[in-house]
């Protein structure tokens, strides 16, 4: 009888673990998915390095297009 007991005991505590477990991963997981004030200045700074690139590339761009413009001449 007291192994019983003592068996009981032992799933009942697995069991607790387990829910703490789960609702560990729970509360994580959704503290994962809002976005700090650091990352999103990160992602304004990578905003801002791609803009850039792609303001030099136009500025290529059209120096290209008249230099060709005034090679053809």
């Amino acid at each position: 009888m007291k192994s019983l007991f003592e068996n009981l005991k032992s799933t009942q505590n697995s069991k607790i673990l387990v829910a703490f477990f789960i609702v560990a991963s729970a509360v994580f997981a959704v503290s994962a998915c809002e976005k700090g004030p650091a990352e999103k200045a990160g992602e304004r700074i990578d905003q801002g390095v791609e803009n850039t690139k792609d303001a030099y590339q136009e500025g290529v761009e059209e120096v290209k297009d008249e230099i060709d413009d005034h090679s053809t001449e």
